[in-house]
């Protein structure tokens, strides 16, 4: 397990996870499916605290850095590769997972669709900008043990 030590690139994390954030916000506002969420939310949609866009990026610069992680550890070196595992662990993870939410939780299966749609267009383009971004000299740091 010697390439889980591997520390990703801060600054291609970073990115890729405020692109996916930057995506989200598109996704969610009148343009798209802002509609869909505001009706499913109600009141609530309205009333956000302001503090919610400052840490729900953090949310796309973990998945971010695993992506990372497991694409330098599975030895993918290609914009292909990067999208298969964007898309294998979007379904086997955020499907099944929000799945539960629409069938135990109540959620709006509209809404689950919607949510879906984001974390799927998230998933594929933080993999792809971390796999593409431009490799450094000494890119995996392992650690000796």
């Amino acid at each position: 397990m010697s390439n889980l030590s591997f520390r990703p690139n801060v600054v291609a994390v970073i990115v890729a996870g405020l692109a996916g954030f930057a995506f989200s916000l598109i996704w969610y506002s009148p343009l798209l499916f802002g509609d869909i969420w505001a009706a499913a939310n109600g009141e609530a949609a309205t009333s956000m605290p302001i503090w919610k866009l400052f840490v729900a990026p953090l949310r796309e610069i973990i998945s971010a850095w695993v992506l990372a992680v497991l694409i330098a550890s599975c030895g993918i070196n290609d914009r292909k590769g990067a999208v298969a595992l964007g898309l294998f662990l979007w379904f086997g993870f955020y499907v099944v997972q929000l799945a539960g939410a629409v069938i135990w939780d109540g959620m709006s299966p509209v809404l689950g669709v919607v949510h879906a749609g984001d974390w799927l267009i998230k998933m594929l383009l933080m993999a792809v900008i971390v796999a593409a971004w431009p490799k450094r000299s000494g890119r995996m740091h392992e650690r000796s043990t």
